[in-house]
């Protein structure tokens, strides 16, 4: 045995092969443009060298609609997750209280930015739920006020596990138990009341997918308390609605009310759950923008419905 050759997954040998990476591009350190020409093969393995890794991510991320290798490629290659993680968790402790510079956050949302990209392919996406690692990005889903820097990694962390929410593919149930397991609602129920608008509209679509499905509405409706805390921070999203009306928003937030109408189909809504339905649905306040939006206008027949036992009355 003590003949055999050092292993080469020895510490010493994998520190010396980092610093070949490093030094041999040294140079690169100087001119960030000598990065433009290199392969995502070539970038991904400078991705260990901290002081490239800020432009490495960016090279990365521009090359992620040519590249439809990108997502196995990072997740694949040695210690790049590893990396990446290093990334999010080294400004944690500058969120409470928030001491975040727009430069640490673009940087961030750029390691992110790339999860993204392992999210939204079929084979990463299912390593990450067995990994956990959206866990990693839940801290920055607390709502921080005015924060810009936050509220921009709020928004691309949103955007991840956005990406991770395709239900209806083959690892689709694993990815919602993981979701409901690890309580995504109540982090994105709160982005719905408490954040700027686009990360209300991302957590809304969130909240919308998983209600949509089976066991997604079993967890949602598991107690009274669950039920209508949902149903409350959706009638204030309607009410903001109103004062900045926005289509997309607003079919989210009518199919999250159809498919929670649907509980009460064959029983009969509760007086609770109709006071809790926005009036503002059902009469001119969103006329105009729903005109050319049939499916949206015809899914407020059948919320209409659920909840009175009849359609809209005839204009």
């Amino acid at each position: 045995m003590e003949n055999l050759p050092e292993s080469p997954f020895s510490d010493s040998a994998l520190i010396s092969s980092l610093c070949n990476i490093s030094s041999s591009h040294a140079d690169m350190q100087q001119n960030s443009h000598d990065l433009d020409g290199l392969t995502p093969n070539q970038l991904v393995l400078l991705l260990h060298d901290s002081n490239l890794r800020g432009e490495v991510m960016y090279q990365l991320i521009k090359k992620r609609d040519t590249c439809e290798d990108l997502a196995p490629l990072l997740w694949n290659t040695f210690n790049v997750v590893y990396m990446l993680l290093l990334e999010v968790i080294s400004v944690y402790w500058k969120l409470s209280p928030p001491t975040l510079s727009m430069k640490e956050s673009t940087r961030v949302c750029n390691a992110l930015a790339l999860f993204q990209v392992m999210a939204k392919n079929p084979e990463t996406r299912k390593e990450l739920i067995e990994a956990k690692i959206p866990c990693y990005f839940y801290p920055f889903l607390k709502p921080s006020g005015d924060d810009k820097p936050l509220e921009y990694l709020r928004l691309t962390s949103l955007g991840v596990l956005g990406a991770l929410a395709k239900f209806d593919d083959p690892y689709g149930p694993k990815v919602l138990h993981f979701f409901l397991e690890t309580e995504v609602v109540p982090s994105c129920l709160e982005c719905i009341d408490l954040c700027d608008e686009l990360s209300r509209k991302v957590a809304t679509l969130i909240v919308m997918k998983i209600l949509m499905q089976e066991k997604g509405m079993s967890y949602c409706c598991a107690t009274p308390e669950r039920f209508y805390s949902i149903v409350q921070v959706l009638y204030r999203v309607v009410q903001k609605l109103t004062e900045k009306p926005c289509l997309l928003h607003l079919m989210y937030v009518i199919q999250c009310f159809l498919s929670l109408s649907e509980v009460f189909k064959f029983i009969g809504p509760s007086e609770a759950f109709i006071r809790q339905v926005p009036p503002q649905l059902f009469d001119n306040t969103f006329k105009d923008i729903l005109r050319d939006d049939h499916e949206t206008a015809w899914m407020l027949q059948v919320l209409h419905s659920n909840v009175y036992g009849r359609l809209f009355p005839p204009e």
